[in-house]
């Protein structure tokens, strides 16, 4: 079944150089359950997705196509309808845990402020914030929870949010690049407890990520992201064992255990995106018609699609 539902998404920023066209044409759905990830390059677009599906864009953001979740289009809704959502239905672990925390109210309060309406003893209350934060491996929780943010360290500080966004048992969880600037030991911690919590409360979980590794380990089906479009879908033993695009061929190619092979040349700027295919200029594939023409999205077999006038045969 599915839960959330995004059509045809494209995000403008106007600015003094021009216009930043963050997202375009993006189409893609999630089922309930069900573990996407969004993966790409930094800069590509990634988590102004994300942000768009729970709505925290700034005002100065364009937006424009359709957002359903769970039959709800959420462009529409009410600001308090949307507000009602975040935190219960939908929720964001966000890319920066430090900036994201209280650096000056405790652990365990920036827990128990949100349950403090679901309980009204407040023995119940605590023990919902040991709960939690058992649940994402900080212990022992009883002195986690007396200490502040700054006592943490960076995986421990990313676990923290993950058990405040977990509070409400959502229905969908958008991680927003959860394993940035953690070392291994921080990030292995970071995808057990994801995928944990994923199996446990049977959440839909979008992974906005650069790291394939962790989108490997995760995922049912990926999403390469490229110039602020998806370039392919696929589910993720084909998408790694049969790349379709030259960009998503070149990005595993880049994956250490692979070989760490670079992606010669740079995204081309959100401002003055190319007439034809995002990724000609660095593509080894390049034939007129891709500097011409822009790639439509075709959707093939398996639930996934290409972006390219020369896809790699399946």
């Amino acid at each position: 079944m599915t839960l959330l539902d995004v059509q045809d998404l494209n995000v403008r920023f106007s600015t003094g150089e021009g216009i930043i066209h963050a997202s375009r044409d993006v189409s893609f759905s999630l089922d309930t359950g069900e573990v996407l990830g969004l993966v790409g390059e930094t800069g590509s677009g990634k988590s102004i997705i994300g942000q768009a599906v729970i709505r925290l864009l700034p005002s100065t953001a364009e937006i424009t196509g359709d957002i359903s979740f769970d039959g709800k289009n959420l462009n529409t809704l009410s600001e308090a309808a949307m507000h009602s959502l975040r935190g219960s239905s939908i929720s964001l672990i966000p890319q920066n845990p430090s900036g994201a925390l209280d650096p000056v109210a405790r652990n365990g309060d920036q827990i128990s402020e949100i349950v403090t309406g679901r309980f009204k003893k407040r023995s119940d209350i605590v023990n919902r914030v040991h709960v939690l934060l058992s649940s994402v491996g900080l212990v022992p929780s009883v002195r986690i929870a007396d200490e502040f943010p700054h006592q943490l360290s960076g995986g421990m500080r990313q676990r923290l949010t993950t058990s405040i966004a977990i509070t409400e048992n959502p229905r969908l969880i958008i991680a927003d690049e959860p394993t940035k600037g953690l070392d291994f030991r921080a990030r292995e911690m970071t995808a057990t407890v994801l995928a944990d919590i994923q199996k446990q409360n049977q959440s839909s979980l979008l992974l906005i990520t650069h790291d394939l590794d962790l989108a490997e380990q995760l995922c049912a089906r990926i999403a390469v992201v490229y110039a602020g479009e998806i370039v392919e879908i696929s589910p993720v033993s084909r998408i790694f064992a049969e790349p379709r695009h030259p960009y998503t061929r070149a990005l595993i190619q880049a994956i250490p255990k692979n070989g760490l092979i670079p992606i010669p040349g740079q995204s081309p700027s959100l401002l003055d995106l190319p007439e034809g295919c995002s990724f000609a200029d660095r593509c080894e594939y390049c034939a007129d018609i891709c500097r011409l023409t822009h790639p439509e999205f075709v959707y093939g077999t398996m639930n996934g699609g290409v972006r390219c006038h020369h896809p790699f045969s399946s």
